[in-house]
This record gives C-alpha cells, sequence and structure tokens, in this order.
C-alpha cells in the first residue's frame, strides 16, 4: 500500500486541534477570581496561542508545499530501525500520560521519580549519576517551589 502524506500537514492539523481545545479548557482548568488583565490564566493563554497560530501556520505551508512524501507499507516497514524509533517515541509519550494520571493520587514527587525511573530505565541509562541528576533535580523543584515559593504541589 502506498500512502502519500506531508508532514507539515498532519503536525500542523494535530498543534491545531489541539491548541483550540486546550484554549477552550483554559477557563474550566484554570480557576481565577481577578478582574485584572493579568491573571493566572494569562501566560497559558499566551502560550497556548502561540502554538496554535504556529500550528495553523505549519498547517498552511504544509498545504501549499508542492513535495509530498511518499510511504510504502509492508510487513517488512513494521520491522524495520525507523518504526522501532517511532514506537520508542510513542512509549515514551506513554510513560508523560502515565505520569499526568499518577500526579494527582500519588503527588508530585513520588509519580516525577517513578517517571523518571522508568524513562531511565526503558532508555538504559548504566551510570549512577545518569539517576542522581534527574532525581536531584526534582528535589530541588520541590524544594524551591514548596519551601521557597509556597506553592502547593499535588
Amino acid at each position: 500500500m502506498k500512502i502519500k502524506y506531508n508532514s507539515e500537514i498532519i503536525s500542523g492539523a494535530i498543534f491545531s486541534i489541539v491548541g483550540a481545545i486546550l484554549w477552550v479548557l483554559i477557563p474550566t482548568q484554570i480557576k481565577t477570581m481577578e478582574k485584572s488583565a493579568i491573571n493566572a490564566q494569562t501566560l497559558p493563554k499566551i502560550a497556548i496561542g502561540g502554538m496554535f497560530i504556529f500550528a495553523v501556520g505549519l498547517l498552511l505551508e504544509g498545504i501549499f508545499a508542492r513535495e509530498k512524501k511518499e510511504l510504502v507499507v509492508t510487513k517488512e516497514s513494521f520491522r524495520s530501525v525507523g518504526f522501532k524509533k517511532e514506537m520508542r517515541s510513542i512509549l515514551y509519550a506513554l510513560f508523560l500520560v502515565a505520569y499526568c494520571f499518577m500526579v494527582q493520587p500519588l503527588g508530585f514527587v513520588v509519580s516525577t521519580v517513578i517517571l523518571v525511573l522508568a524513562i531511565m530505565l526503558y532508555y538504559g541509562a548504566r551510570k549512577w549519576y545518569y539517576y542522581a541528576i534527574p532525581l536531584a533535580m526534582v528535589g530541588i523543584v520541590y524544594y524551591v517551589f514548596r519551601v521557597m515559593l509556597h506553592v502547593s504541589l499535588p
């Protein structure tokens, strides 16, 4: 089977949809009583709005591009090195999705430590300091937000 595709169209469409959904969800997820122009929703709106604008630009670039890549799907393509790399990326994304569901019941520190250890083991880190550096960063982030800034973490 042959598929002609343009990665700019695919990426632009996906991130445009994600940006639009996140923009709609901001008021329900970040509640604020402030009436001023700058409040708790300002930075997320800037980030998501920027993502949406650039995603639409990428989508338009893909639509008006002349070249389209051709992908030939066979049984051998599922055994290729490129396919295995893509599966590793998808599994990494699934780690992040699982982390999102773990934060609320387990808390920030425990779920982040589990995520760090899972990713390091998955990618085969062998040296002890490869584990120590991100684990120390978890402690530093916790200390800065919880102790210094008095921000409650889940």
